[in-house]
């Protein structure tokens, strides 16, 4: 029953969304719906420290989110256009939403100006996350198969409070730049004595609130697409409750995870190769679950339970190396290999070795709005633990509207 408001909510935001799409506008202004829906079957394999476990089960979203929106523009004049988008994820397997938060995929408000760019704020992907989806050969697709679970700043980094210049394509340049002033995001910071998820608001000031920045560049000149990011975090000043002289705890973690990432993509007749180097330092900006990113698995992920990682000394390189291929019209194939190397202090820590992770998809157009796929990866020292494996096969479908 207690899932009756939710539920409540989402009909009551579609109800709304498609009478708004067929109510007559003004010619200036477009509104429409869209969505989709994405299910699969998979069987996920674990094992650590010789306890093994096995999962088969239903995924939600893993070509792409299963989600509803509804977005809209209005035209000011012949040189600026205002702009919203309203998205929720739905797993639809038990049709919750599959963020806190209810628009959990984007709730923006923004302008766009002819031939500059746009400027949105809200709720949204990072910069990096953006630009660096056409550099992976799965399209930030199939769970733990894509760069992003050793690229960890492009996780699918969705932030709050994130204020995002994107240009335009200037002869072939583009870049975008965002600051988070209160990401949402949960943390753990090392030093602080505590190995719980310690949120990403711990009082009134703005140096109280967990803060970051994301930017990325891409040249793109026929075949060639050349990519590069840089993230930031900032860690909040102070932490849980008051003490007793009634002042907020102050944070003994002054690292500020970082992420540097160029990766390119390069297009050969019917083939794209792509390549990407990376470096994290004093940190990790998310971890991943095995599969489809599944909750519940022994396996601890980077940051634990929490969203992101604060730790000085925690640095790592990210390799990664794949290609898609369109056989056909309707038929793509793709592969990569990704590792993610402890370096440093990191390095020498019991406990810690090299992740490598293998993956493979092919995905088969039913129409132009429904395709249906089959994915399979594996993951060795995952998530840089020794000894942790995690393997996947799966199948699904999905279509768009």
């Amino acid at each position: 029953m207690k899932s009756c408001p939710t539920k409540l909510r989402v009909l009551a935001v579609v109800t709304t969304a498609c009478l708004l799409s067929t109510a007559p506008v003004h010619t200036s202004a477009q509104l429409s719906l869209y969505g989709a829906a994405d299910v699969g079957i998979s069987y996920v394999r674990t094992s650590q420290n010789g306890a093994t476990e096995n999962r088969l089960g239903m995924d939600s979203s893993v070509l792409d989110d299963s989600m509803i929106g509804f977005k809209g523009r209005d035209r000011l004049n012949h040189d600026w256009t205002a702009t919203f988008n309203l998205a929720t994820e739905i797993n639809l397997y038990n049709g919750n939403i599959s963020y806190t938060e209810f628009f959990g995929i984007e709730s923006t408000l923004g302008l766009t100006r002819r031939h500059w760019g746009s400027f949105k704020f809200g709720r949204q992907q990072t910069a990096s996350t953006n630009f660096f989806t056409a550099i992976d050969p799965m399209g930030l697709s199939f769970g733990q198969a894509n760069m992003g679970t050793s690229f960890t700043a492009i996780n699918t980094q969705i932030y709050n409070n994130l204020a995002q210049i994107t240009s335009d394509n200037w002869k072939g340049f583009q870049f975008s730049v965002g600051y988070s002033f209160d990401t949402g995001e949960t943390a753990l910071y090392e030093g602080s004595g505590t190995n719980n998820p310690i949120p990403s608001t711990n009082g009134f000031n703005t140096t109280d609130k967990m803060r970051a920045l994301t930017s990325a560049i891409q040249y793109e000149n026929g075949p060639l697409l050349v990519v590069a990011s840089y993230d930031r975090a900032y860690p909040s000043k102070s932490i849980g409750s008051p003490s007793i002289s009634g002042q907020p705890q102050p944070n003994p973690t002054t690292a500020n995870p970082q992420a540097w990432y160029v990766g390119l993509a390069y297009t050969l007749h019917k083939v794209v190769l792509s390549a990407a180097w990376g470096r994290g330092i004093n940190g990790a900006f998310s971890g991943s679950g095995p599969g489809n990113d599944i909750d519940g698995s022994r396996l601890a992920s980077l940051a634990g339970d929490a969203d992101m990682l604060f730790s000085p000394g925690f640095n790592q390189n990210a390799y990664l190396l794949g290609f898609s291929w369109a056989i056909d019209d309707r038929t793509q194939l793709m592969a990569s290999w990704q590792m993610l190397q402890p370096t440093g202090q990191l390095a020498s820590m019991p406990g810690v070795s090299t992740q490598q992770i293998l993956g493979a998809a092919l995905t088969y157009n039913l129409s132009p709005r429904t395709t249906a796929y089959v994915w399979a990866s594996y993951g060795q020292n995952f998530e840089m633990a020794s000894g942790a494996q995690a393997s996947v096969i799966g199948t699904g479908i999905q279509t768009l509207f």
